[in-house]
Formats: C-alpha cells, structure tokens, sequence
C-alpha cells in the first residue's frame, strides 16, 4: 500500500545527498549549558511555501471558490499560510527544546522558514512526492544580542503514501490520529535541530 514510486525514492536520495548542514560551532560543553528562554519563527514574505491542503481548507472555511488560483495568491492567503506554517514548526521545536535540560547560559532562537513543500494528494498519485519543511536557526546571546552558532541547511522530510493506495491510506491513519505530511516534516527537522545541538 505504502510502496514509494521511483520519482519519490529518486527525490528522497537527491535531497540526502544535497543537504549540507552547517557544523555547530559550540563545543558540546557549551551547547549543554545552554538555557533557551525564547523561541521565534519568522517567515519572510519570499519564503516558498507549495501547501495545497492548507490552501483549500482556506478556501473551504471562507466558502471561497477553489477552482481560482488567484485567491490563494492574495496577501491574507499567503499571510495566512506563513502564519500557519509558523505556528505549526514553533509546536515542534518547542516540543524537542522542552526535552532538553536546562543550562545556565540564557539564549533565543530565532527560527527562518525558508521552504515548505506538502505535496497534495493529487501529485502523490501522478508523480510522487515527499513532505519537506527548510528552515534556518540562529542560537542568539539573549543578554549581549551576538549569534553564537546558526543551523543552516537542515531539512525535515519524512515519506507519506505514494500512489493511489498510499494517499488512501495515508488520509485512513490521519483520520486516526496520526499527523499531517507538514507535522511529520516539522518534526524530523526539529528532531534534527535538536541533534545537531546536542552533539549527537
């Protein structure tokens, strides 16, 4: 049911092999005394976001027409989006940032949302597609304002049904409970922020 079509196992290789992400310039020790007192994610206005769910369920709730495109292009439907993006990805990273314990050194995380890719259900049929969320993390002195180390370069991404029966079956498990293709993106790349600052 779940089997990945060669388009999407070709992707998921390609984005593997792409990713860079940026050292952590803090020893571990430092990294361990670290206190995150705030958290902020920022999605600029030139940050991509391809969410075609979160699209029509704008439409849907303000009985739009959804079969015009240029309604999702309207600065409250991208403001909407960014907004919603944003929301979601905090949840995540406040979730991994609870788990760790806390230092002595203050510091804020300023999160930059730089891509969101949710392949709609149609495009998982026909080509493909794996959920992908790109951000950057600057880890900030919160007393003197200088950056200490930035996450640049990670991306969360985690495989959702392919074909026909994949997207069944994958909108069966969601309606169980299970999360959303953004949620699943959103918490691999805040498992992996939560790695990388850890030294693991």
């Amino acid at each position: 049911m779940f089997r990945l079509s060669l388009a999407t196992l070709l992707l998921a290789v390609g984005l593997t092999a792409c990713v860079t992400v940026t050292p952590n310039t803090l020893s571990p020790q430092e990294a361990a005394d670290l206190k995150v007192t705030s958290l902020e994610v920022v999605v600029p206005p030139e940050a991509r976001i391809d969410w075609t769910s979160a699209e029509d369920d704008y439409l849907r709730d303000r009985k739009l027409s959804q079969t015009d495109p240029a309604l999702v292009a309207t600065p409250d439907a991208r403001s909407h989006l960014r907004n919603l993006a944003a929301s979601r990805l905090k949840a995540k990273l406040d979730r991994v940032i609870a788990q760790r314990p806390a230092g002595t050194r203050p510091v804020r995380l300023v999160a930059t949302l730089v891509h969101v890719d949710i392949p709609s259900a149609a495009r998982r049929v026909i080509i493909g597609g794996v959920p992908t969320v790109t951000a950057n993390i600057d880890v900030i002195d919160a007393q003197s304002g200088a950056r200490l180390t930035t996450y640049r370069g990670g991306v969360g991404s985690r495989m959702a049904g392919q074909g026909v029966y994949g997207v069944v079956g994958d909108a069966l498990v969601q309606s169980m409970g299970a999360d959303d293709l953004f949620d699943r993106a959103a918490s691999d790349y805040a498992e992996g922020f939560g790695d990388w600052l850890a030294h693991r």
